[in-house]
């Protein structure tokens, strides 16, 4: 990846900080290390956006509930689809905003008569999560009051890996699975190039590693 990224640029301002901090020595061994650390990261976010999850082919699994965490118009359509399909009994739209209701989302996500009457019937808001734990948490609670015990999550694939790291710690007793949504903005054939895309990608790397350490 030739040319500066953002991560080049701080990782050279830590390096910088700290040789004014110690003695020559003790710099140049850190130095030495933090390069390590940082190539070590790099082939592992390379490794990570290779091996994003994508959405399953094929016949799929009955799931007693479908979770759509919010995030993108994508993943409610998908969502919906999978319902209308009777891929699952009900489904939860987790971390909706305030002031969101059924009605607004039928306008919003122009649902035909079908959906419409699902959305009104078989599918819950979650307006508490506000971010993969809450999710998570709020997940759980709908699913055991419906007595449930197979989910699938609906999310970004940049967001699945930690979504079901998330999840299985939250949820160890039910059995999880996915479908990936890849954004229609997700370009990753020279994602590196991109400075927007690198910053997603490496943000949602890092806080996919704090989890797994987490645990």
């Amino acid at each position: 990846m030739a040319g500066s990224t953002p991560l080049m640029t701080a990782l050279h301002r830590v390096m910088t900080a700290l040789r004014r901090a110690m003695t020559p020595r003790t710099a140049k061994y850190l130095a030495v290390y933090l390069v390590l650390a940082f190539a070590s990261f790099i082939a592992g976010l390379q490794h990570f956006v290779l091996t994003l999850p994508q959405a399953p082919q094929g016949k799929l699994q009955f799931t007693d509930g479908i979770v759509v965490m919010t995030g993108g118009q994508q993943r409610l359509d998908d969502g919906l689809r999978l319902l209308t399909a009777q891929q699952g009994g009900k489904m939860l739209i987790s971390g909706v905003g305030e002031g969101v209701n059924r009605a607004v989302l039928v306008q919003e996500l122009g649902l035909d008569d079908r959906k419409a009457e699902l959305l009104f019937c078989c599918v819950e808001l979650d307006f508490t999560a506000d971010n993969t734990r809450g999710n998570a948490i709020a997940t759980r609670r709908w699913a055991m009051l419906h007595e449930m015990r197979t989910l699938r999550l609906v999310t970004a694939n940049y967001h699945m890996p930690r979504a079901l790291v998330v999840f299985a710690r939250e949820m160890p007793e039910f059995d999880l699975y996915q479908w990936a949504v890849t954004p229609d903005d997700l370009r990753l054939d020279d994602w590196w190039r991109d400075r927007a895309m690198l910053r997603l990608l490496a943000r949602e790397y890092a806080k996919y590693l704090a989890e797994t350490i987490r645990i």
